[in-house]
C-alpha cells in the first residue's frame, strides 16, 4: 500500500516537471521569433531610408533592389531593370523574360505624345480603355485612338443643318433661312477599295425680301450625287462625280430646272496621312459660271493641325482637345455660295434667277466616329448679287452676317 503511494507521488512530480520544461521551451521560441522580426524590421527601415524612391514599389522589387545594392542580385532579375515597377505595370510576380526582350524595347520620344496624365491625378475617363505608352517610372502618356472615318456597310451617315442670313433693313436687302439635309451611302464598285458613294439631298431656302423686285418665298434643291473613288495607280486616286438635280421654286415645270453637274479631281498622296496634292475641275452649270478649277494641297503637319489649302474652299483647322471617341476642332474657312433656279415671276412668266455671294466663316466642330458630330459657325457675307435671265430687276444686296448649326449622325 505504501509503495503504491510513493509511485503516484513520483509520477505527479515527473508530470509537473515536464509541463515546466514545455513552458520554458515555448517562451524561448516566442522570444526568438520576436527578436528575429525586430531585426528584419530594422534592416528594412534602413534600406528604405537609404532609397526613398522605392517606398511605392512592390515588396519583391524592393528586395531585388536591396540585393542589387549588395551585389547579390540574381541574373534573371537583371533583364527587368528598365521595365516599369510592377505596382504600376502589372502584378508583383514578374514573368520570365523572353529571349531578346531588351532589343525589342525602344524608348518612346516625348514629342510623339499628345497629352500627359500623371498617375497621382484623376484622368476623368478610364485610362485603361485607351492605349497607354510607357515613358519613365512615374508618368504615362495617353494617346486616344484615331477616329474611324467610315462605317462598314451600306449606310454611312445622315446630316441636317440650318443657316440664317440676316435680312437687313434696306429695300434691296434679302435674307435666307436654309435647311439642308442629305444622306450618304456606299457600295463596292466593283471592290470595297473603289467605293461608289451615293448622296441624295434636299435643301429648302426661305427668302425674306427684297422689296424692290419680286422673288418667290421659297426655293428648292433636290439632287442625287454619284461619286466614284478609284485608285488606279499607287498613291493616285480619282474623284469622279455626276450629280443630277432639280432647282426651282416648284411652281413651274421647266426642263431648265433639271441640271447635270459634276466634278473630276485627281488626288496624289505625296506623304500618306500628311500631304495630299489636289487638282481638277468643277462643272456647276450655273448661268453666271459654268466651270470652276480646283487645285491646292491638304497638309497635316501633325494630328493637331489640318490645312486644306484648296481653291475654291480653303479651310484651316486646329484641334483643341481629344478623348476616347471624340475630337474638338476650331477652324476658319471660305465659301462661294449661290445657285441658279427656275422661278415663276409675277404675272406667270417663267424666268431664271442666279444668286451668288462670298463667305468667310469661323466655326467649332466636335468630331465623332464614322463622320458624326456637330458644328457651329458664324461668318461675314459679302459680294452678294442677284441676276435674272430676263435682266429685269437685277440688284445687289448689302453685306450681312451668317449663323449656322449642323449635326451629323
Amino acid at each position: 500500500m505504501a509503495s503504491d503511494c510513493v509511485t503516484n507521488v513520483e509520477c505527479r512530480m515527473q508530470s509537473t516537471e515536464c509541463k515546466v520544461r514545455r513552458r520554458r521551451l515555448l517562451s524561448l521560441c516566442t522570444s526568438s521569433v520576436l527578436c528575429t522580426c525586430a531585426l528584419l524590421a530594422l534592416s528594412l527601415s534602413d534600406v528604405l531610408a537609404q532609397a526613398p524612391a522605392t517606398r511605392n514599389l512592390s515588396p519583391r522589387l524592393t528586395e531585388t533592389l536591396r540585393e542589387m545594392s549588395q551585389g547579390k542580385a540574381k541574373s534573371k532579375t537583371d533583364s527587368f531593370q528598365r521595365r516599369p515597377p510592377p505596382s504600376i505595370d502589372g502584378p508583383d510576380d514578374l514573368p520570365e523574360p523572353q529571349p531578346g526582350f531588351e532589343e525589342m524595347v525602344e524608348p518612346v520620344p516625348q514629342s510623339e505624345h499628345k497629352s500627359r496624365i500623371e498617375l497621382t491625378e484623376p484622368a476623368g475617363e478610364p485610362v485603361l480603355e485607351a492605349p497607354l505608352e510607357y515613358y519613365d517610372s512615374d508618368t504615362f502618356y495617353f494617346q486616344p485612338p484615331k477616329l474611324k472615318a467610315h462605317r462598314d456597310g451600306f449606310f454611312q451617315k445622315l446630316s441636317l443643318s440650318g443657316t440664317w442670313l440676316y435680312p437687313g433693313t434696306e429695300e434691296a436687302d434679302i435674307g435666307f433661312t436654309d435647311i439642308e439635309t442629305f444622306g450618304v451611302f456606299a457600295l463596292p464598285f466593283p471592290i470595297v477599295e473603289w467605293p461608289l458613294v451615293i448622296t441624295p439631298g434636299y435643301n429648302l431656302h426661305l427668302l425674306d425680301g427684297p422689296e424692290i423686285t419680286d422673288l418667290p418665298p421659297r426655293l428648292h434643291d433636290a439632287y442625287v450625287d454619284f461619286m466614284w473613288l478609284p485608285t488606279f495607280v499607287h498613291r493616285w486616286t480619282m474623284l469622279l462625280s455626276v450629280m443630277p438635280g432639280y432647282y426651282s421654286d416648284f411652281q413651274v415645270s421647266d426642263s431648265d430646272a433639271f441640271r447635270l453637274t459634276g466634278k473630276g479631281i485627281v488626288i496624289f498622296d505625296a506623304d500618306p496621312e500628311r500631304l495630299q496634292l489636289v487638282a481638277g475641275l468643277l462643272y456647276l452649270g450655273r448661268d453666271n459660271l459654268k466651270l470652276l478649277p480646283v487645285g491646292g494641297a491638304i497638309w497635316r503637319p501633325s494630328d493637331n493641325f489640318a490645312f486644306e489649302l484648296i481653291f475654291p474652299k480653303p479651310k484651316l483647322a486646329v484641334r483643341l482637345s481629344s478623348g476616347p471617341g471624340f475630337e474638338n476642332w476650331l477652324y476658319g474657312t471660305a465659301e462661294y455660295g449661290g445657285n441658279t433656279y427656275v422661278i415663276e415671276r409675277v404675272g406667270g412668266a417663267h424666268d431664271k434667277v442666279t444668286y451668288q455671294d462670298f463667305r468667310l466663316l469661323v466655326g467649332f466642330e466636335r468630331r465623332l466616329n464614322y463622320g458624326a458630330g456637330f458644328r457651329l459657325e458664324a461668318g461675314y457675307v459679302f459680294g452678294r448679287q442677284v441676276d435674272f435671265a430676263s435682266a429685269t430687276g437685277d440688284f445687289e444686296p448689302g453685306d450681312t452676317v451668317l449663323l449656322r448649326a449642323g449635326i451629323t449622325f
